[in-house]
């Protein structure tokens, strides 16, 4: 089987079109003795000569004469084929998968850096991805996805063979934990708190005293949200005297709506409005916090390195390697 050398091609194509190994040579940079080597290595590769050579010329032989047009039409092709590369390279130096939850949609934090970047740099292209955070969480570990916005806490994310099985059946196991292994840049940060019925009396109070909480119902979060940042919240509220309440339908904005549909109290992230009728009160002593921040992949390209900088640059006071503890 011949093994075609896209070099030796090249060095066969110049000399044909000079008749001279020495103008050939010059033509593409290199040695006299360089090109005749690798005339010599392609005649032994293919078993015959192609050019007839004297002191004072270099002429085609028939066999040099017959393969000349389809050399001509490889090198073509492979400088189309180079070409079409390095276009494919250019596009995805200028293009990242960024993760982006359909619920952050809203969030003034994310509105303003995608707007800020695609004005500074209006030939970069931005693929949102809009799936549910934790498919995202298990991408950015893998490589798989270049960055996202993450709404929630920094904290080691592990998946035991149960989870998998479950997110097999389209379970959720943990919406509002991103990787803390991962480099961030934190764009806000909000306290947690509790929705109340405008007529209830703790609406009264401009933060809720933990007294206050007794024989109080609250409608939780689901579980889903991952026990490092429900399982605090939960021992408090339970610690303070207040009677929880779990939902068929456990994401934050389904939460907050029954319990303005049935006036109740309900957990509040803090990141969404809250529905008429309802106030939201900071608690005395409930300290959590809601970080949303662009984590950067474990396998960025280079758009997403340069969004991950630009970022930084905006917040300058933000640490963003820095790991939270949970």
């Amino acid at each position: 089987m011949v093994h075609l050398d896209l070099k030796l091609l090249r060095s066969f194509a110049a000399v044909a079109a000079d008749c001279s190994v020495t103008r050939a040579a010059q033509r593409l940079n290199l040695t006299q003795p360089t090109v005749s080597g690798q005339l010599k290595e392609l005649e032994k590769e293919l078993g015959f000569v192609l050019f007839h050579r004297s002191t004072r010329s270099v002429i085609l032989s028939e066999r040099g004469e017959r393969l000349l047009p389809l050399v001509h039409k490889i090198l073509d092709d492979a400088d189309l084929l180079r070409s079409e590369i390095e276009g494919m390279q250019a596009a995805r130096a200028n293009a990242f998968r960024l993760g982006a939850a359909m619920y952050t949609l809203e969030f003034t934090e994310r509105s303003d850096l995608l707007d800020a970047y695609a004005q500074a740099t209006p030939q970069t292209r931005l693929l949102i991805d809009n799936r549910l955070q934790h498919v995202q969480a298990q991408d950015l570990l893998a490589g798989k996805l270049d960055a996202a916005l993450m709404l929630g806490i920094a904290a080691k994310i592990a998946v035991t063979e149960r989870d998998l099985r479950l997110i097999a059946q389209g379970a959720i196991i943990n919406e509002i934990t991103y990787p803390d292994s991962l480099e961030r840049v934190l764009l806000g940060t909000r306290r947690v708190g509790m929705l109340v019925p405008s007529a209830s009396t703790l609406a009264r109070f401009d933060k809720i005293p933990p007294e206050a909480l007794n024989g109080v119902e609250i409608a939780m979060l689901g579980k889903e949200h991952g026990a490092a940042f429900i399982q605090p919240i939960a021992e408090f509220f339970t610690l303070n005297g207040a009677t929880l309440i779990e939902l068929s339908e456990g994401n934050a904005i389904a939460v907050e709506r029954h319990a303005a549909r049935h006036q109740l109290c309900a957990l509040c992230i803090g990141w969404f409005p809250p529905p008429p009728g309802m106030v939201f009160r900071h608690v005395i002593g409930l300290d959590s916090v809601l970080d949303f921040a662009l984590v950067l992949g474990a396998s960025p390209n280079k758009a997403a390195r340069n969004f991950f900088e630009f970022a930084k640059a905006r917040l300058p006071e933000t640490v963003a390697t820095e790991k939270t503890e949970i």
